[in-house]
């Protein structure tokens, strides 16, 4: 189990939705809290008002499709904080359209986003996990990465991907460094036009899965329809 109290926790895709209340909760919970927005620089500096309310915390713009970016961010991180504790990879993004009406250009915006922009920022953090020798990361896919639904044929792809990432890195990781996939079902955010149940009730099974208190192990599915009702 990890105590959250003075850890450092990056929660990605914080401007608004499960990442603005994973970020306020973390806060809550005693986490000096990094948090990035890609476009929403309001929402990010609205979070940022009230993680500090509990503690430390520090905003920084983040495009996961973009290398560079990633690893300035970590960088700065790292330089400011110390280290990353607890690592939420949690932005994303959805095109609700069937296949043959997507263009190459909105497929490859979710893939980058939802797989490869999570899968890079671990990387570039995995480094630092292995000199702390304790680490949390939680990877944030979907129930419609358990299952395909017409329509979300790209962003399921993306999401079955992030389980399949999860499970064969927890084999690679070291005892002290544990990798979880937390899958909401439908919820309540701008992405699915506000449907579904509080983003809050998603983020409080995220900080339990950082607690540790779910009596998971490393590299196991943490489906949020069991504990959010």
């Amino acid at each position: 189990m990890m105590k959250l109290k003075n850890k450092v926790a990056l929660v990605t895709g914080a401007s608004n939705g499960i990442g603005r209340e994973t970020a306020i909760m973390l806060s809550g919970k005693g986490c000096r809290v990094a948090l990035t927005y890609h476009k929403n620089r309001g929402g990010g500096e609205e979070v940022l008002e009230e993680c500090r309310k509990y503690g430390d915390a520090m905003l920084l713009q983040l495009d996961v499709t973009d290398a560079k970016s990633i690893e300035d961010v970590a960088g700065k991180i790292i330089e400011k904080l110390g280290r990353v504790d607890v690592l939420v990879n949690n932005a994303g993004v959805v095109v609700w359209k069937d296949l043959k009406e997507q263009s190459f250009e909105e497929i490859d915006l979710q893939i980058q986003t939802n797989l490869s922009g999570l899968v890079k920022m671990t990387r570039t953090l995995i480094p630092h996990f292995y000199r702390q020798k304790e680490s949390i990361i939680i990877n944030v896919s979907s129930g419609a990465g358990k299952q395909g639904y017409g329509g979300l044929s790209v962003y399921c792809a993306s999401k079955f991907g992030v389980r399949g990432f999860t499970q064969s890195l927890s084999a690679e990781l070291p005892e002290g460094i544990r990798a979880y996939c937390v899958n909401p079902g439908m919820t309540a955010t701008r992405m699915t036009g506000y449907k579904g149940i509080p983003p809050e009730k998603v983020a409080e099974v995220i900080v339990n899965t950082a607690e540790e208190t779910l009596g998971k192990k490393s590299g196991n599915d943490v489906d949020v329809w069991e504990y959010a009702k």
